[in-house]
């Protein structure tokens, strides 16, 4: 866990301090600056370039990591590996893009009545959806190498602190809407430039092309393993963060999507610490599998689980006992009314980290070709569940049907690794995060509103992360959160000698 935890550290950090950046564009800029249908119509085409970029990358962002052991040399040139995998991207996008053109009467006809401004931006989703597709291909070559803060500092916190000088130059009438999609696209294109570059100017790879050293039978495994990972992860990002935002667009209105996005978007912050986790775990699981370690594998699996919980739980009830301060920001009717978005999709996020690195253990393992089947199911409950509720309850149906697919999902999942590979994360301990969890919300949810709403997002949240933390920690839950605790209080107790 050494490696772990210190690149987990720095990405952590960074992510944090993207998070404050998202929550300034979110929560502050967007709804005080935008109409709901202008910040709907933004989210609807991150979104979709978002599955446009991942449908083109054929599975390589997971396919990086499984196989980089394998190509791996001392000289840097590791056979060729990253020049193959970018012409296979390259390849992969044209091939998507000829098929967004085809498809392009049936798209505009699910949109135009209920979202017709997304109608002008069409063509304007290629190159986004490239940019994107080049940022998370390098992001996982960087991960292969266990150098991802970079990757995590330009993601995180360089493309939200443009997108907040985008906005300020909209507020300042210096942009126009259409000016700010196409800044936001350029940026894009320059975080995958700098990414790039990282990569180059390390020195951890060549580019170049060596036929001779690449066997056919290792690149026809590694084409058939990103096979089954373009069905895998194509069905996982439409079913798990894209069919809400897609059938809302289509079938409510941008307004909507706008409203859902912002609680959507605030309940991934649970997701932090699983993010900066996975970064780093994902290419030591993959070597403990080429070396056939699954001890180390189930205690990685074990330790993130408990680690995910316990972070998430906290975000979880810091959202709710703030949510007045969060009304003094949001201010528009449209987004105030729609709070109980929050309770669904925190819940469902709260079940998807709860079973920990699941789909990185199957996806590393030989049994890679399930996670394709489990994430194909979660693509059918997930348009089912929504297009069944969505037309009844709006956001609130979308964010119910969230919670119905993650759990299918991940139950499938955790079974199917616990019958296969005798692992699994979950014991008593997750009750009794739970059980913290519940306390220190009433006793947060208790403390009287004060006037400055700052004051009291500092006093509430101080106080029920005081309480939380102290009590997971009397408790010694976590060996290692115990284990950090102690070394930051004698660090601390050092530095003031």
């Amino acid at each position: 866990m050494g490696i772990v935890r210190k690149q987990a550290l720095a990405n952590t950090i960074f992510s944090y301090i993207g998070v404050a950046l998202g929550y300034l564009n979110l929560i502050i800029l967007f709804p005080a600056y935008f109409t709901s249908e202008q910040f709907g119509l933004v989210n609807l085409i991150i979104s979709v370039s978002v599955i446009y970029a991942n449908l083109s990358s054929i599975g390589l962002v997971s396919t990086v990591p499984r196989f980089f052991p394998f190509f791996k040399s001392e000289d840097k040139e590791h056979r060729g590996f990253l020049s193959y995998i970018l012409v296979i991207g390259i390849s992969g996008f044209l091939i998507f893009t000829i098929l967004y053109l085809f498809l392009k009467p049936l798209i505009i006809s699910a949109y135009i009545e209920k979202s017709k401004m997304f109608i002008d931006y069409y063509f304007l989703l290629i190159p986004l959806s490239l940019f994107t597709l080049l940022f998370n291909v390098l992001e996982a070559v960087a991960r292969a190498v266990f150098r991802t803060g970079f990757a995590t500092l330009i993601k995180e916190v360089f493309l939200r602190l443009f997108t907040t000088v985008d906005i300020i130059l909209f507020v300042m009438r210096i942009f126009t809407f259409e000016q700010f999609v196409y800044f936001y696209i350029l940026v894009n294109g320059l975080c995958a430039v700098l990414l790039l570059l990282q990569i180059i100017f390390s020195k951890e790879f060549h580019f170049k092309f060596n036929f001779r050293t690449l066997s056919k039978s290792k690149l026809f495994e590694l084409l058939k393993y990103g096979g089954y990972l373009f069905l895998s992860s194509a069905a996982m990002i439409i079913g798990q963060s894209g069919a809400d935002v897609l059938i809302l667009g289509s079938m409510v209105g941008l307004s909507i999507v706008g409203a859902y996005t912002i609680y959507m978007r605030i309940a991934t912050l649970i997701y932090v610490p699983m993010r900066a986790l996975s970064k780093i775990s994902v290419p030591i699981i993959a070597n403990c599998w080429k070396n056939n370690d699954t001890k180390q594998i189930a205690d990685i699996y074990k330790r993130t689980s408990l680690i995910q919980l316990i972070f998430g739980c906290l975000i979880y009830i810091g959202v709710i006992i703030n949510k007045h301060n969060l009304f003094y920001f949001l201010k528009k009717p449209e987004y105030i009314d729609s709070f109980n978005i929050f309770y669904f999709v925190g819940i469902a996020v709260l079940i998807d980290i709860s079973v920990g690195l699941n789909s990185e253990i199957i996806t590393n393992s030989s049994k890679y070709k399930f996670d394709t089947l489990f994430n194909l199911i979660l693509l059918f409950v997930s348009i089912s569940v929504n297009f069944l509720l969505i037309p009844e309850f709006g956001g609130v149906g979308a964010a119910i049907a969230a919670i119905a697919s993650f759990f299918t999902f991940n139950f499938i999942k955790w079974l199917f690794i616990v019958i296969n590979f005798k692992m699994q994360p979950l014991d008593y301990r997750q009750l009794i995060v739970i059980a913290v969890a519940a306390v220190s919300y009433f006793i947060g949810n208790a403390i009287p509103v004060i006037n400055n709403v700052f004051l009291d997002i500092i006093v509430r949240s101080g106080v029920t992360t005081i309480i939380y933390a102290g009590i997971i920690i009397l408790l010694k839950i976590s060996p290692d959160l115990n284990e950090r605790y102690w070394v930051y209080k004698n660090l601390i107790l050092k530095n003031k000698k």
